[in-house]
């Protein structure tokens, strides 16, 4: 589970053509958690998971394959408390039909979720990773003291030699400004206030005291007819053939809120990131399109680390030929996506993001080709993007207090977004949520 995040749901929602298609996350009334690339293309996209927050958590608006013309069928959020926020075992046993199969839980039984369980105890070696440790979601980031240009620094001594001379013991350079917090949001593209265990009141005070809301990308971008190439597979090579049909037929009971003409015609990226998001189509509720409308609402500035078009082409880094032998493996042993799902929300309700992202590098169930490919994928979405976010962060904090809201596992491990701050000399602390 290479966790595609909020942007991945919300591109599957703009994939299906609808009649509304500006929007990012806007399903019905602005659904800014997965329409926004809807209302653009006049379809409800159909994007899914790992870049949840604007294009998989975003949420699969009801759009239609380019060629689909048919109104989008209802979305059925799923309340079934069995399969919502519970323990991994819990999740499996109320998966009926795709419970594990006995001679396969035999001989590769997979461990089920403990928020108190040692990352380290997966046999990931997380470690020495600069954050274990470290249990939150919402972090403080205080900048390093800026260093004095050449020049400035001459005019410091100059002034406090002249004062010295003229009888002051007590001069001193002028002290520097205070240095003012700001803070880093982990979030998570699927789930409900209550599986989370966020209190929105809280978050919305902590915003109340920044200038500026960051986050991946603007959720209410307009989608553009050039963006149906990262997630519609040309119609010479359905998903039904890239996977067979065994392997289609069980995304078909698995995503039933997804019209088959539609699913045949998603990339398998898309296809896995609803399958992480357990099927969740997103909605303005959503955690990403929540803070955004919050800040919005509050008349906060608002920015963006990158643009909708640069988070689908990491999201469609990988062919898709190669990427369908990911999604064939995953539907093959669907229930080990439904265990990563409620262990994914287990471990960050337990605020543990470490053992998240040991969990993620497990990639539990797949091959060593399979698990080769995704690590690519992994590359694409999160180290290389956290290398291109860094300096726009710094930057950021440098100039004044504001809240930045990211995908959790961007914020660990060793090239985290955390790690990486501290490296600069930025203070990072937990802070409770």
């Amino acid at each position: 589970m290479v966790a595609r995040g909020a942007l991945a749901k919300d591109a599957v929602h703009r994939a299906r053509p609808a009649r509304r298609t500006n929007a990012l996350m806007t399903q019905a009334a602005r659904q800014r958690a997965v329409m926004t690339h809807a209302r653009n293309s006049g379809a409800c996209c159909l994007l899914p998971a790992m870049l949840l927050s604007a294009a998989v958590s975003a949420g699969v608006a009801q759009q239609a394959a380019p060629p689909a013309q048919e109104p989008a069928q209802a979305q059925q959020q799923a309340a079934d408390p069995k399969l919502r926020g519970v323990p991994a075992q819990v999740a499996t046993d109320a998966a009926a039909s795709q419970l594990v199969p006995a001679e396969a839980a035999q001989a590769a039984p997979v461990q089920a979720a403990d928020a108190n369980r040692d990352p380290a105890g997966s046999g990931i070696a997380v470690a020495a990773s600069p954050t274990a440790g470290m249990r939150g979601v919402l972090f403080r980031v205080i900048p390093p003291q800026p260093a004095l240009l050449p020049a400035e620094a001459a005019q410091a001594q100059e002034t406090a030699g002249s004062a010295g001379n003229a009888g002051d013991p007590a001069a001193a350079p002028p002290a520097s400004p205070p240095r003012r917090e700001s803070y880093l949001l982990a979030t998570i593209h699927f789930g409900t206030p209550e599986e989370q265990g966020i209190d929105y009141a809280s978050l919305e005070r902590t915003l109340a005291g920044v200038e500026t809301f960051v986050n991946e990308a603007d959720l209410d971008e307009a989608w553009k007819p050039e963006y149906d190439g990262y997630r519609w597979l040309p119609e010479e090579q359905p998903l039904s053939r890239m996977v067979g049909k065994e392997s289609y037929a069980k995304a078909r009971a698995l995503l039933p809120n997804v019209r088959p003409q539609d699913l045949d015609r998603m990339k398998p990226w898309s296809v896995l990131a609803l399958l992480e998001a357990r099927g969740e189509t997103g909605s303005e509720a959503t955690m990403d399109a929540r803070m955004q409308r919050m800040a919005s609402g509050a008349g906060k500035r608002v920015l963006h680390l990158e643009t909708l078009e640069e988070q689908l082409k990491a999201l469609d880094c990988v062919p898709a030929g190669e990427h369908s032998r990911v999604l064939d493996e995953r539907l093959r042993a669907s229930w080990i996506l439904r265990i990563e799902s409620a262990q994914a929300m287990a471990w960050y309700r337990a605020r543990n993001l470490e053992a998240w992202l040991a969990d993620i590098d497990r990639m539990e169930g797949l091959s060593d080709e399979a698990k080769a490919i995704e690590q690519r994928s992994r590359r694409c979405l999160l180290e290389d993007r956290n290398a291109r976010w860094i300096g726009q962060l710094e930057t950021l904090f440098q100039d004044g207090p504001c809240l930045v809201a990211v995908g959790a596992v961007h914020l660990v491990g060793g090239e985290g977004l955390i790690a990486a701050l501290r490296r600069d000399g930025y203070t990072v602390e937990a802070m409770p949520l």
